[in-house]
């Protein structure tokens, strides 16, 4: 009779096997979490869609709303930057109610003027409201033009440019 001597096989300990599975599951794990933490966060903004209608008068150039609004207010300013060949000029508007003759800051000689006119509310910019620039000499008074050819007038809104136009 022949005795058969069986090769003894050996697998991983159980102690080993259970911290192999711990290892793989948390890789896993972190993979799926980095792939999806790029769509996991706030609503994205929405966007400002806003359309002007830009004409000029004797004494000014008139943007009017033809549609879009936006709520303009201490923590949502709208941002108007003003661009010719004697520098750039940036007015900040924290609110619509009462705007006439704001002075943008300039070193120039001509300084530019906005009034915002026919507002909806104090807060709302929106169809059928206008922003007229004029430029003057030393006040608002003096000898009003509208914008120079060649003028590029920006808004901003909530860090985003959305409208940019040129005279």
């Amino acid at each position: 009779m022949k005795i058969l001597y069986g090769k003894k096989e050996k697998g991983v300990s159980p102690v080993i096997a259970t911290i192999l599975m711990v290892a793989i599951t948390v890789v896993l794990a972190s993979a799926v979490y980095l792939m999806v933490s790029g769509y996991i966060g706030s609503a994205p903004s929405k966007p400002v869609a806003m359309s002007f209608t830009v004409t000029s008068t004797s004494t000014s150039s008139v943007f009017q709303v033809v549609s879009g609004n936006i709520s303009v207010t201490t923590s949502t300013p709208l941002m108007i930057t003003v661009t010719n060949s004697s520098g750039t000029w940036t007015v900040k508007l924290t609110t619509l109610s009462g705007v006439s003759n704001q002075k943008f800051t300039t070193t120039a000689s001509t300084n530019v003027y906005v009034t915002i006119t026919s507002v909806t509310g104090n807060t709302y910019l929106s169809a059928g409201d206008t922003i007229t620039f004029s430029t003057a000499g030393s006040s608002a008074t003096q000898g009003l033009f509208p914008l120079y050819p060649g003028t590029t007038v920006t808004f901003t809104y909530q860090g985003t440019s959305f409208y940019s136009y040129t005279i």
